[in-house]
């Protein structure tokens, strides 16, 4: 059986990880897989963020589009 235990740790001055679980039991196999989260300022430092990436884009469409995009969605279908 796969039990799956999701956890967030903080590395401490040892480099070390502790991870308590009662489900875990002395002697268990088990894997680890480390997903390290960016600070803020590692995100930034790539470039652009998303919102000011998509300022710039200009969209063609009507200036109703947002209030009535359903129209255009289903010009298709035929109501009873």
């Amino acid at each position: 059986m796969t039990l799956a235990l999701r956890s967030h740790a903080v590395v401490d001055h040892n480099h070390v990880i502790t991870l308590q679980s009662p489900e875990l039991r002395p002697g268990d196999r088990v894997e680890v897989i480390v997903l390290v989260e960016q600070g803020i300022e590692a995100v930034n430092k790539g470039g652009p963020s998303f919102l000011d990436a998509i300022a710039g884009i200009k969209i063609d469409a009507p200036n109703d589009y947002s209030t009535n995009f359903e129209a255009d969605l289903y010009a298709n279908r035929h109501t009873p």
